[in-house]
This record gives C-alpha cells, sequence and structure tokens, in this order.
C-alpha cells in the first residue's frame, strides 16, 4: 500500500473521530487533541521531512474540521513535528515516563502556539486567563492515546524509507 494512501486513509480517521467521539470526552472544556499527537508522532517516526509533509497535511485537516482560520493549524504543526524529530536523538535511551512527558509537553505547546497564532490573526477561541491550564489538561488527555496511536502512525510514515533512515528514526530503538 502507498504510504500517502496510509496516511490520507489515517488522516481521514482521525478527523472523523476528532470531529465526533473525542468532541464528547472534554475536562475542562478541552479535549483530546489527536491530529495534534498525529503530527508529533509523524515527526518522530518519519523524520524531520517526512513529519513535515504529514503535520501540513495533518493541520489542514484540522483547520477544516474546527472552525478556524484555514492555515493556523498546519502553520504550527509542522514546526513541532520538526522538534521533535529533533529532540527526538537527544532522549533516545530515556525511559518511557520522560517519552510521556515530552509528549505531553509537545501538545501543550501546539496547543499554546496554536492559541497564539490565532490570537495574531483575530481568532479568540481560548479565554486566556486559563489557557495554560488548558494545555496542561490536553497534553495529559492525549498523552493518555499515545500508545495505541503511536504503532499506527510509524506503520503509516515508516513505510518506504531506506533501511538506514527507519533504524535510525523508527527502528528497533522504541
Amino acid at each position: 500500500m502507498n504510504t500517502w494512501l496510509r496516511v490520507l486513509t489515517l488522516l481521514i480517521a482521525a478527523a472523523i473521530l476528532q470531529s465526533s467521539i473525542f468532541t464528547e470526552i472534554r475536562i475542562d472544556g478541552m479535549g483530546v487533541e489527536l491530529l495534534l499527537l498525529i503530527s508529533i508522532l509523524s515527526g518522530y517516526h518519519g523524520g524531520p521531512i517526512r513529519g513535515a509533509y504529514v503535520s501540513f497535511w495533518t493541520g489542514l485537516v484540522n483547520d477544516c474540521i474546527v472552525a478556524s482560520p484555514l492555515g493556523i493549524h498546519a502553520l504550527i504543526y509542522p514546526a513541532i513535528a520538526v522538534a521533535v524529530s529533533n529532540l527526538e536523538e537527544r532522549f533516545i535511551n530515556e525511559k518511557r515516563v520522560i517519552r510521556a512527558f515530552g509528549i505531553a509537553l509537545a501538545v501543550s505547546t501546539g496547543v499554546l502556539l496554536t492559541a497564539g497564532v490565532g490570537h495574531i490573526f483575530g481568532e479568540a477561541t481560548f479565554n486566556t486567563t486559563s489557557l495554560p491550564e488548558t494545555a496542561i489538561v490536553a497534553g495529559v488527555m492525549t498523552t493518555l492515546f499515545s500508545k495505541p496511536l503511536s504503532s499506527i502512525v510509524k506503520w503509516t510514515v515508516s513505510n518506504g524509507i531506506p533501511r538506514e533512515v527507519k533504524t535510525h528514526f523508527a527502528g528497533s530503538k522504541r
């Protein structure tokens, strides 16, 4: 199966889940950021270039299902994916708890950056007094879904990567 067909299938399924089931699961007004998690994991498993490509399309899909100007998430998600891909090399042998904390931190950063860029463009979707707490809640809730989704994203984005690169980014080290 073609890699981009896998990515398209994953993004359609994630968009359906994000807009249906995960809108009902909310704590303190914040839900699971499934599409942001896909962006983070695509940078983690696919490397900076493939992660940026997948994250750009993931951001556009997210822009289509939420009430925000088109392109805000597509602007933030690739930067998060590239940052995660570059930081991943430094934490290669860390424990699972450290990696989970990293995912929660990346999700929280993505929520804060999206709110900041949205504010620049005149979008007021978040209450600025509770934004840090909202970002932390989103990070923790999303991290709970990272383990099962990690295998799916790894299978999706690592297809067709040369063996040397696959060993480096999506190999047996995880």
